[in-house]
């Protein structure tokens, strides 16, 4: 536990990162100085270390205490209430303050958030060079050159996807499947398992279905230009429902302008011939099949219903019966692999040939079961999850993918990152990020994003979101409702 001491808590969720970007696992408790009267110095022996923000006008002091000593100090000189300034002067400072006393390197140094690309993506539109993007990234972040260097990989093809959609009169579509064969131990998302479901999948179908109706109509002038059906994971439907759920798909809408389908089909074991072929039928032009591992016994530690065989079979069971765009994905940093586990799990990938790869770095969140789970954790440090993104990059490399979208989630495995590697990007997958177009979305659990433009500039001024409830019994009694909200979402749209 870390006892987290400040004066002013203007910056708390950015010391918060910081200290969990190096010790991901140590409960945070924040405190104000007249509060940590109530910690005695037995208390202390309760917390790893005691941080300390105090903030003054001109000066603002860090200390790390241990023990009730005083290990490390670092100033910040400049106005703290400037937030544009003062802000990256004082995650440098921590950083710094944490590298020192831990002994450790972060890849990203200083930075922290979802997207470490936005600051290249600023500086290509201001016409920098690659390398003053790269040296910049170095300097004041303190990232490593291969973080900086990927960072403006991404952030260049981004630009491509970017500049190929219209924000007025394009927008995107996600259908949300809260459906799995069985729960994962690392999964946070709104999944539930199939079985306890099966008498209401009709029933979720019709209100799903409700909900695409009213979308459509919302859309009806505009250009539909990639669907997006996840999870859960949507082939958990048997062919039947799949069947249902894409003809209504293609009733409601014009795909005249879809340039991508995807379906989630990622759990080997949710896959046969009978729903491949629904899908190809329906012209669904991507698919996952995600192994994850490819080891057997991490497989069935962390509560995947398949072997790395099934995963095998599945994939060329997909290649047979249509011509998908098919990822894979894995995650490093899962419990008790080693980097020669992920070398071994993309040897295989490798022989498969995917057309793209998306490597996760583990993240713990609250709501997985994973994360009563500690002991397991700790079998992986840091460095060795750092490790394993560096192999899965150069397998993706070595295999024509390149890095197209990137971005961190919160209690990221050594404050790492996702990548997505292919040869013909996922538009939906950098729109999602990006969030540079609308994206509706229909299913428990799935969020609307409506993007608020000045009519005249077309410049984008903010986002109005529209949550469907995650509970699925919920969701079916409160659909109504979960139009409504995208009713109101939409109602300012001027353009359509």
């Amino acid at each position: 536990m870390i006892l987290l001491v400040e004066n002013d808590i203007s910056y708390t969720n950015d010391l918060r990162a910081m200290l969990q970007a190096f010790f991901a696992e140590e409960k945070i408790t924040g405190v104000s100085p007249n509060q940590v009267a109530d910690y005695n110095r037995e208390l202390f022996k309760e917390f790893r270390f005691v941080f300390t923000a105090l903030f003054r006008d001109k000066h603002t002091r860090l200390r790390l205490e241990e023990g009730g000593k005083v290990v490390f100090t670092a100033y910040i000189n400049g106005d703290y209430e400037d937030r544009t300034h003062f802000r990256n002067k004082l995650k440098l400072a921590s950083y710094r303050l944490l590298s020192e006393y831990t002994g450790r390197e972060l890849p990203w140094g200083s930075l922290t958030g979802m997207r470490p690309t936005k600051i290249a993506t600023k500086a290509l539109n201001d016409g920098l060079a690659r390398d003053e993007i790269i040296d910049g990234y170095m300097d004041a972040y303190m990232t490593s050159e291969e973080k900086a260097t990927l960072a403006v990989d991404v952030a260049e093809r981004e630009r491509e996807i970017l500049s190929s959609v219209d924000p007025r009169y394009d927008y995107c579509l996600y259908i949300g499947i809260p459906f799995c064969p069985s729960r994962c131990l690392y999964c946070s998302f709104t999944s539930y398992p199939i079985d306890m479901y099966r008498t209401s999948v009709s029933e979720y179908l019709d209100c799903l279905i409700r909900e695409l109706q009213i979308i459509s109509y919302i859309n009806r002038k505009r250009r539909l230009i990639s669907i997006y059906i996840g999870g859960g994971t949507p082939t958990s439907l048997d062919a039947g429902f799949l069947e249902r759920l894409l003809s209504a798909v293609d009733s409601n809408f014009d795909l005249t302008h879809l340039r991508e389908y995807t379906v989630e089909a990622g759990r080997p074991d949710s896959l046969s011939r009978d729903k491949l072929k629904v899908l190809s039928r329906h012209k669904v032009t991507r698919i996952s099949v995600n192994p994850q591992t490819m080891r057997d016994r991490t497989l069935q530690l962390i509560g995947r219903a398949h072997t790395s065989d099934d995963t095998v079979r599945a994939f060329h069971m997909a290649r047979e019966c249509g011509s998908y765009h098919i990822n894979m994905d894995v995650i490093a940093g899962l419990p008790g692999e080693t980097p020669e586990d992920m070398r071994y799990t993309l040897g295989v990938i490798e022989k498969l040939g995917p057309d793209s790869l998306t490597v996760h770095s583990l993240a713990v969140k609250r709501a997985s079961e994973l994360r009563n789970q500690t002991e397991l954790l700790r079998e992986n440090t840091r460095r060795d999850t750092d490790r394993m993104l560096r192999l899965a990059d150069e397998s993706a490399r070595k295999q024509g993918l390149i890095p197209y979208y990137l971005y961190r989630q919160k209690n990221i495995s050594g404050n790492l990152e996702n990548v997505g590697y292919a040869k013909t990007p996922c538009i939906y997958n950098v729109l999602i990020i990006e969030e540079k177009l609308d994206i509706f979305a229909a299913g428990a659990g799935s969020v609307t994003r409506v993007l608020r433009m000045d009519p005249e500039s077309g410049e984008v001024t903010g986002i109005d979101r529209a949550e469907d409830v995650k509970n699925v019994d919920q969701y079916m009694q409160r659909i109504e409702d979960m139009i409504e909200r995208k009713r109101t979402a939409a109602s300012h749209e001027l353009r359509f």
